[in-house]
């Protein structure tokens, strides 16, 4: 990931420019070299908040990504092999990500995966899908909810957008803990909870 991350560090202070972003709460995301699997989950307002997230860490985080981007080949190469994102086919109970996102956890790296699915078009914080909670429970996953927020919900040129990392979730506070009988509702409930109490607070 040396390119992208070279590419972030160019690009920061442009982006910066026209989006400005504020952090907070990073002391809640363990540094590199951490034993912890981790999983960040963020609710999803724009297209640019994968590029907010990385931007606003120091670690690389790995997204899953609607399959249709893969189908371009230069998008393929540059999101996929360079930026470490792999592709979801969305309403199918694809199992090959669920296992290229289960071994990105259990290797150490970051996991990025947003709990709605897909982008909310009106900023609205939706109902979480079933797949971060099932990850987790697979992988043992500590969950930092992470909370993107901009006025009315609406990423603009020149407004700011404040990205917030919750402390981390252990899977048993989640009732993730029996990999054999997870309770994947009440833990997708409790992030979506968790994120909107971040997105109340004013940083």
């Amino acid at each position: 990931m040396r390119l992208a991350r070279f590419l972030l560090a160019f690009f920061k202070p442009l982006f910066w420019l026209l989006f400005p972003y504020k952090i907070v709460g990073k002391e809640n995301v363990p540094p590199q070299g951490d034993p912890t699997p981790l999983m960040l989950c963020p609710n999803h307002i724009s297209n640019l908040d994968p590029v907010f997230l990385l931007m606003a860490m120091k670690r690389h985080v790995y997204y899953m990504a609607k399959a249709e981007l893969f189908k371009n080949k230069l998008a393929a190469w540059f999101v996929g092999k360079k930026f470490g994102a792999f592709p979801v086919r969305r309403g199918e109970g694809d199992t090959s990500a669920i296992d290229t996102a289960k071994e990105i956890v259990q290797s150490g790296k970051i996991l990025g995966i947003f709990p709605e699915g897909t982008r909310s078009k009106d900023g609205k914080l939706g109902r979480a899908k079933s797949g971060a909670a099932l990850i987790a429970s697979q992988t043992g996953a500590y969950i930092v909810p992470t909370a993107i927020k901009a006025k009315d919900q609406k990423v603009r040129l020149f407004h700011r957008t404040t990205i917030i990392f919750g402390q981390p979730v252990p899977p048993a506070e989640l009732h993730l803990d029996n990999p054999e009988r997870p309770d994947l509702r009440y833990a997708s409930r409790q992030i979506m909870d968790r994120i909107a109490r971040l997105l109340e607070e004013e940083p």
